[in-house]
């Protein structure tokens, strides 16, 4: 009996690799997404502090600087959150991007997988043909008597 040999082992090989970077390369662009979204929740913390600090100065009735002061930092907070808000975006796009391309390299996996399974199927199909005709083979041959030694057979 032979052996089982995939004859597309070297594609196997390469599709299960490009899977398994495409994987890594989604679950960065994941991690990088929720390094966005962690900055974007810092921005909007400050911007929330920032604006209970200026409800404080006007109930203190402070310097007029000291509101302008706060009102220009939360000018600048809010540039920070608008590009954080765009990077969001591109980073929700890259996510989108990169889980389709996983699980078009997860599909051509799998073609092959089945493949595999399928030739795999076959050759065990034909090893019980083939152990099948050798067990009809010796049932046919209880009806003759076996020779052991091929001597015996010449001579006969």
């Amino acid at each position: 009996m032979k052996a089982f040999r995939f004859t597309l082992e070297a594609v196997q090989t390469l599709r299960h690799r490009q899977e398994q970077q495409a994987m890594e390369i989604y679950v960065h662009a994941l991690l990088a997404r929720q390094q966005v979204l962690d900055r974007l929740e810092a921005v909007q913390d400050q911007i929330r502090l920032n604006q209970q600090e200026m409800n404080r100065l006007l109930a203190a009735a402070c310097a007029a600087s000291h509101l302008a002061q706060a009102s220009q930092y939360e000018r600048a907070l809010e540039k920070q959150q608008a590009e954080q808000i765009l990077a969001l975006a591109l980073a929700e796009r890259r996510v989108q991007n990169t889980f389709q391309a996983m699980l078009a390299a997860r599909q051509r996996n799998k073609i092959i997988e089945n493949l595999q399974a399928r030739q795999h199927a076959r050759h065990q199909r034909a090893e019980w043909r083939e152990e099948q005709k050798l067990l009809d083979d010796l049932a046919s041959r209880r009806g003759r008597p076996i020779l052991a030694w091929h001597g015996e057979a010449a001579a006969l």
